[in-house]
């Protein structure tokens, strides 16, 4: 199974807050609409690959059906997806892999326009997308449920090219995506501004996290197991830092990171040039 970043969830206590944040490092939004269980809503950051960041938070008063306990918090990065082409293929293999699986499960959601957006989704281990990612498969056309955001198509960005997942067991989860996904033996770096050590699987999609100060020590006693770390790719990291507001770069190994410069992205959200 190839891992085609679908979408990553990011959780938000006032979601007009997290669009304001977008909007001010130059990164456009699009609402979303509501889910069709009523409890949450979102607003969408779409990539020109098709990947997307989801602005997810409840609706009104009402206790949402999805990571409940990182809305709450305005908790940033808590679910990712993959997209499939297959959803009941996917699980089978997931089985036989050795992985828990739950699901699949009907959703969707109303845009504001009155279109309605439909698909599946199933569950890979314990959780919704915190460690190995859920999973997606359009019942819709998809792009009825998102399109690349015109000012972002002839932008410097691409789309989601890495999640990086928080974890204090990186071994055994390089273990479960390695039965899944096939992925390579992992090269580790080290992050100033998350705070970690960063094991990456060479074009893998992903990277494990451990943490190497308070916050994420903080995060994971908090949340378990879960992303903290979203990349975007660029070609070009000096023209992405001309059109959005970005930190000053680090150094991932021979490649480029930088983080989009507010308060409430710049530990998790950034963007990355690949030295290849």
């Amino acid at each position: 199974m190839d891992i085609r970043i679908d979408h990553v969830a990011s959780a938000w206590a006032d979601r007009e807050a997290g669009v304001a944040a977008c909007d001010a490092v130059g990164l456009p939004t699009t609402d979303g609409g509501e889910h069709a269980d009523g409890t949450t809503e979102m607003s969408i950051v779409g990539f020109p690959d098709g990947s997307y960041l989801e602005l997810i938070t409840n609706t009104g008063d009402a206790t949402p059906s999805r990571w409940p306990a990182f809305i709450a918090a305005d908790a940033g990065p808590a679910a990712w997806c993959v997209e499939v082409d297959d959803l009941r293929a996917a699980l089978s293999r997931a089985l036989d892999a050795g992985l828990r699986v739950a699901g699949p499960d009907r959703d969707g959601r109303e845009r504001p326009d009155g279109v309605a957006v439909e698909w599946e989704t199933a569950m890979l281990g314990g959780s919704l997308g915190a460690t190995l990612p859920f999973l997606i498969e359009d019942r819709t056309p998809r792009r009825y449920r998102v399109s690349p955001d015109p000012e972002l198509v002839d932008s410097p960005l691409d789309g989601i090219a890495e999640v990086v997942v928080l974890t204090d067991d990186a071994t055994g989860l390089t273990r479960s995506f390695d039965r899944l996904f096939g992925v390579p033996r992992p090269e580790t770096v080290n992050s100033d501004r998350l705070g970690a050590r960063i094991h990456r699987f060479a074009g893998g999609g992903v990277a494990l996290a451990e943490p190497d100060g308070d916050r994420l020590t903080d995060r994971l006693a908090a949340f378990g197991p879960a992303p903290c770390g979203v990349l975007v790719e660029t070609s070009d990291l000096d023209a992405a830092t001309d059109a959005f507001s970005l930190t000053a770069p680090e150094r991932w190994q021979d490649d480029r990171v930088a983080w989009f410069d507010h308060p409430a992205l710049r530990d998790w959200l950034g963007v990355l040039e690949y030295a290849h």
